[in-house]
């Protein structure tokens, strides 16, 4: 954005037709990302760079948490697209991918077994039946913790390192000193990826590419997330010291 744009003590834009407040003077809302004139851009271009496998979604991931930054320190404003963020997201991506090929190994490893249970003695069906819903149910169960852990791990990765937040009971221990944030970042992240589910579904039959129109809401929904992410707090219990030794007598 243009200095010209600017008022001279910082607190203002313009946008062509009227000036937006660029401080955070009160709670904001859902949508308080609107506020910032060319905001579709920002999240579009964002969107789009989403889409580089791997390196999109490091680049989206820094981009949530220097949004984040910018909302602690009390600005109303989505930060510019562009590839500047790609270290800020190598730790929250480090810790979302190691998790996942974990999980993901072991529910491969109970679906392929049931498989070729089936395939080898389908008599023994009822065995195949178990290991494959003890799949699903590892699967379901993965998503709701994913979503529980959300904020900690965006939010713990970046302060504390991806080796430390790697560790399950830090994990845990974060989200719950912070019980309130935690729920609204896993309630609204739920909602918003059951939503573009839907969309994606519903429009992916009738609209080519739809996966480009989808990939430019991912930011938006970040964006939705960062005033609780803003809240986010990381402070550790530190360890306890041993009591001072007693001089002999």
């Amino acid at each position: 954005m243009s200095p010209a744009l600017i008022s001279e003590d910082g607190r203002w834009w313009w946008d062509g037709t009227r000036w937006h407040s660029r401080v955070i003077e009160g709670p904001l809302d859902t949508f308080w990302f609107t506020s910032t004139p060319d905001w579709f851009g920002r999240v579009a271009l964002t969107g789009l760079i989403g889409l580089i496998p791997i390196v999109g979604s490091i680049n989206t991931l820094g981009w949530a948490l220097v949004a984040t930054d910018m909302v602690r320190r009390r600005w109303r404003e989505l930060p510019p697209a562009g590839f500047q963020y790609l270290e800020r997201g190598v730790a929250p991506f480090i810790v979302i991918f190691t998790y996942a090929v974990v999980v993901l190994l072991v529910i491969g490893a109970l679906a392929g077994s049931a498989i070729a249970i089936v395939m080898g003695n389908p008599h023994n069906l009822a065995v195949a039946v178990v290991l494959a819903c003890a799949a699903a149910v590892l699967l379901i169960a993965w998503w709701l913790v994913s979503l529980y852990l959300t904020a900690a791990i965006l939010i713990g990765s970046d302060q504390l390192g991806p080796a430390r937040a790697l560790d399950p009971a830090r994990l845990f221990g974060l989200a719950r000193s912070n019980h309130d944030v935690t729920i609204q970042v896993a309630v609204r992240y739920a909602l918003a990826s059951l939503a573009l589910g839907l969309i994606a579904v519903s429009i992916g039959i009738i609209v080519p590419g739809s996966s480009l129109i989808l990939s430019i809401a991912i930011p938006a929904v970040y964006a939705m997330l960062v005033p609780y992410l803003a809240d986010f707090r990381v402070e550790e219990t530190p360890p306890a010291q041993p009591p001072p030794q007693q001089a002999p007598a």
